[in-house]
């Protein structure tokens, strides 16, 4: 649900018949609900299309951090190495600084002195709190104790790795921070805070902490792989080939050397390439889910959908809960239509990672396919929290809240999307949930409520058809919600506008229809009836307004003609028109009619 895309005129426009007295939306070809005579519309847009393909997790930038760069047991050992390595110096200067303490005559640089001795002792004990505190303590008093400053750096360094953990908590960033402050030539917490960031996907500012550390110590191997893949990802192919070399000069393992090598293949597009070096990986470890699934992106980047799928469901037989697998075997069948399996593929990605909000947002998506709406808004739901700031998810949940008749919320839901993205098409669909809410109140006979939110849609559509005079939705909303009004001069003008700009819309027309219906210019409303009956024979709404209209001009025989169709298509639509032709029913075109059949 990218907003970021160009708004084309080739707009899907779904119609929703929205009728004066009872509100059900559907699609224009999906009568369904109880509807009135007037045949009132609104419509509902879709920006680009209702069916936008969805895209692939593989497709991300951080492509391919799932194997080599969360696993951080090379860089960890070498991290533990140099923590002993320094342990180890503290030791042996130990009995040299305990003499240098003694010696000390000022009192308060002494007692700071104190403090940062039991600082290292605490430290030896493994209590990297209480050493922080106790070096905290000992710079109170001396702020010059480069003793406590590198000890309280080392102390942060070992409380952020605890706290990191193997989940790389957020929260132990800021030790590694301070750490560095404290001390710049502290390459461990700096190789931390590029694990760190690499974790959430920062590439950027992993580099940078990553290259900290190697300028500290060169001899930091490890990170040469990551920093490799870093710069891989940010399309700087020199660097990334001279760090992986190196990696594999320092006796990197070679099918991560060789991982590493496919996905820079694949950054470069160098498809072909790429998905040799995976193919290979997977022939020589058949148990290598994630090069399996490699492939599978791969090809589906080639359109070779079926290798996809194949290569999907290879690696997903390894590892049945491979989120990003099942995630992008979803895009792949919603993007063929496949909804019902599309459906289970996101089911199955949600099961490992509940919070995984794009797989949320797109399973939304497939219940909507499915016009399960109840369950499309749950999702859209558990979606929000990751798309806080996307028009188009508060768009189509709006849409969703609609279709279960709950325009409250839809309205509120298309606001957000309004204050997020306010152009023309946002401003449409607003006017279109306020219009629907119009139609609630005046079934109920709040006349009133019914008004003000007439209103409100009134004004949102006005500045629809103000940005974007060529939006025929917007001016087919507007000319609906003043016929609503009862100001039928300004629904002809809006409705004439809309027909100008989509030929042949019959909605439109009857609504054109209705507007001069209204002003009581029979002749001009016959001619837009004629047309809708025209171009729709079975329309049972034209015929309807074709007959009540030729009855009001006093032409009984072509009305009673309307009306014998009307009985071979909805024998309620037609016991309602004989009734407006004997006389019993006066006002026919605000009488509410009994229930439309389901037409399929």
């Amino acid at each position: 649900m990218n907003r970021s895309m160009p708004i084309v005129k080739s707009f899907a426009i779904l119609v929703l018949f929205s009728m004066c007295f009872q509100s059900v939306p559907v699609y224009a070809t999906d009568l369904v609900g109880d509807d009135d005579l007037a045949g009132g519309a609104s419509v509902f847009v879709f920006r680009e299309s209702r069916k936008k393909p969805q895209e692939r997790a593989g497709g991300a930038v951080n492509f391919g951090v799932g194997r080599v760069r969360s696993d951080r047991d090379k860089v960890n050992a070498q991290i533990a190495a140099a923590r002993k390595k320094k342990t180890d110096a503290a030791k042996a200067r130990r009995a040299q600084l305990a003499a240098a303490r003694r010696r000390e005559r000022n009192a308060k640089i002494k007692l700071s002195n104190t403090f940062a001795a039991r600082g290292e002792e605490l430290m030896e004990k493994g209590d990297a709190v209480g050493a922080a505190t106790a070096f905290r303590e000992s710079i109170k008093l001396n702020a010059k104790n480069a003793d406590a400053i590198s000890g309280l750096s080392e102390a942060l360094t070992v409380r952020g790795i605890e706290i990191a953990a193997s989940d790389n908590n957020d929260a132990a960033a800021g030790y590694f921070t301070e750490a560095v402050k404290l001390d710049p030539n502290n390459e461990i917490a700096y190789a931390k805070l590029g694990e760190l960031y690499d974790a959430k996907g920062r590439s950027d500012l992993a580099l940078v902490n990553y290259e900290k550390a190697l300028a500290i110590d060169p001899a930091f191997s490890s990170l040469y792989m990551p920093v490799g893949l870093g710069y891989a990802e940010a399309g700087n192919e020199a660097k990334a080939d001279s760090y992986m070399k190196k990696a594999e000069a320092a006796g990197a393992d070679i099918s991560d050397a060789r991982f590493a090598r496919g996905m820079l293949l694949y950054k470069l597009n160098k498809n072909d390439e790429a998905l040799a070096v995976f193919e290979k990986i997977a022939s020589e470890q058949p148990l290598n889910a994630e090069a399996h699934y490699q492939r599978g992106v791969i090809f589906d980047r080639l359109g070779q959908r079926n290798k996809a799928i194949d290569a999907y469901k290879d690696a997903l037989r390894i590892d049945p809960v491979y989120s990003r697998a099942w995630f992008d075997l979803g895009v792949i069948y919603y993007n063929n239509g496949e909804y019902n399996d599309a459906l289970n593929a996101y089911k199955e990605a949600l099961r490992k990672d509940e919070n995984n909000y794009r797989a949320h947002a797109n399973l939304a998506s497939t219940y909507r396919q499915l016009e399960r709406y109840p369950e499309a808004n749950a999702e859209y739901k558990l979606a929000e929290p990751g798309y806080k700031d996307n028009a188009d998810l508060y768009s189509e949940w709006g849409f969703c809240l609609g279709k279960t008749k709950e325009w409250d919320k839809a309205a509120a839901r298309l606001e957000t999307a309004r204050s997020l993205s306010p152009n023309a098409v946002d401003y449409t669909n607003v006017g279109w949930a306020y219009y629907n809410q119009a139609q609630i109140d005046k079934q109920n006979k709040n006349d009133a409520e019914a008004a003000a939110k007439y209103g409100l849609a009134k004004n949102s559509l006005q500045k629809a058809v103000e940005l974007d005079p060529k939006l025929d939705a917007a001016y087919m909303n507007l000319g609906s919600t003043n016929n609503g009004l009862g100001d039928y001069n300004a629904a002809v003008a809006a409705l004439k506008t809309a027909v100008s700009l989509r030929k042949d819309w019959v909605i439109a027309i009857n609504q054109l229809g209705l507007g001069y219906r209204g002003l009581n210019d029979l002749a001009a409303a016959l001619e837009q009836f004629k047309l809708v009956t025209n171009l729709d024979s079975n329309n049972v709404f034209g015929l309807y307004n074709l007959g009540e209209a030729y009855n009001a001009s006093g032409n009984k025989k072509e009305a009673k003609k309307a009306q014998d169709k009307l009985k071979k298509l909805n024998p309620e639509f037609a016991n309602r028109l004989g009734n407006v032709l004997s006389g019993k029913i006066k006002n026919a075109i605000d009488t509410k009619v009994p229930r439309i059949p389901r037409p399929f």
